[in-house]
């Protein structure tokens, strides 16, 4: 299936809502023109994942293929890492927030 000219890349993941598809994010660096300074710039390609197997925070390295929806045209090769993400929901933390020091002594509530 591979024929050696498909582009690959190298990201996280940072969605896996979807069925069989994933969001992998891409850092690239771009030199600006005028200034010659590097910039940091962020890509992000939907991918097909066949079997689900990719998780939040993986990383992956994905190829290059035909358009398989709209927006796909990249499929998962492999996972290269797997990725550690907290397992609580931000409802699960507490809310109750204790005064600090300056503003017990200031008297501001």
């Amino acid at each position: 299936m591979t024929s050696g000219m498909q582009k690959q890349r190298t990201g996280t993941v940072v969605s896996d809502k979807m069925d069989k598809t994933i969001t992998v994010e891409f850092y690239w660096s771009q030199r600006d023109r005028l200034i010659g300074k590097s910039r940091r710039r962020v890509t992000k390609f939907m991918a097909h994942d066949e079997n689900n197997q990719a998780q939040l925070g993986d990383v992956v390295r994905i190829e290059e293929t035909r358009p398989l929806s709209r927006n796909k045209r990249w499929r998962l090769l492999e996972i290269l890492q797997t990725g550690d993400v907290a397992d609580f929901q931000p409802s699960e933390l507490s809310t109750t927030l204790e005064p600090t020091e300056t503003e017990e002594s200031t008297g501001t509530e």
